[in-house]
């Protein structure tokens, strides 16, 4: 299958030439401490190019076989969304009644009415993740971002189905695109500062806590997490600057001491 001539194949590649744009337009904006931390997280992202499968993969023959039923019945597009979305709800239905099966179905024949249906494909990818079928929920999920880049939902999906695989580094990736659609959500930043943590990547963990503390200035656990990284890193200036804020914020925290003597030994 020559996956390069899918209509949707080259529209995107004009949108990763947007997306690239977009990446280095913020990196322009950002100051000194915030260009040291977003510069190593988007260097790989600059030269990203997904591509589809080299194989019809479970969802993408849904999607070219519903394309040419389509065609043959003639069926308008109006007329075929109308359904596609009574279908939708049919399936969220299903999945408050955890039958699973008949959402998969109902998300199924909503995409064959409405290929391009982006809440049928994420509806889909969930029902494949609460059936543990990672690799049908990865192409439904991977499908849903080439229809649309920046389906912030549909990248946090394809970062954690790629944590759980064990491939921490594509979970970067793909939680770094999701901060470029929304950049104001704490929890991105420690999720990838954990990552790093996890890959011994402390200094790029350290920038990424600032981040969400930055978001977050009176949360305790992030407070905690930044004496804890810059103790690692031997950044004594953040520790102390995260210890007293911590402090004031959680006066009662236990740890307090431990940390005032671990960054008197610094």
């Amino acid at each position: 299958m020559d996956v390069e001539s899918i209509p949707e194949v080259k529209m995107d590649r004009k949108k990763e030439e947007i997306l690239r744009k977009k990446v280095e337009e913020k990196m322009a904006g950002f100051g000194k401490r915030q260009e040291k931390f977003w510069r190593p997280l988007f260097q790989k992202l600059k030269e990203l190019q997904l591509v589809f499968r080299k194989y019809v993969g479970r969802v993408q023959k849904i999607v070219l076989d519903s394309e040419r039923k389509l065609k043959r019945r003639r069926v308008t597009t109006s007329e075929a969304k109308v359904v596609a979305t009574a279908l939708l709800k049919e399936a969220e239905a299903a999945v408050e009644q955890k039958d699973l099966e008949l959402a998969e179905k109902k998300y199924i024949e909503a995409i064959r009415l409405d290929p391009k249906s982006q809440d049928a494909y994420f509806g889909l990818g969930n029902v494949y993740l609460e059936k543990s079928e990672l690799e049908d929920a990865e192409e439904a999920f991977t499908y849903l971002t080439r229809l649309n880049p920046q389906h912030d939902g549909g990248l946090v999906k394809l970062a954690e189905i790629a944590e759980e695989r064990g491939n921490i580094e594509k979970a970067i990736e793909y939680y770094e695109k999701s901060l470029l659609v929304e950049d104001s959500k704490a929890t991105r930043f420690i999720k990838i500062a954990e990552l790093m943590l996890s890959i011994d990547n402390a200094d790029t963990a350290l920038e990424a806590v600032k981040q969400a503390v930055e978001l977050e200035p009176q949360n305790p656990k992030y407070l905690d997490m930044m004496v804890e990284v810059s103790i690692k890193c031997g950044d004594k200036q953040s520790a102390e600057e995260a210890f007293q804020r911590l402090r004031m914020v959680n006066p009662e925290n236990q740890k307090l001491d431990v940390f005032k003597e671990r960054i008197g030994d610094m």
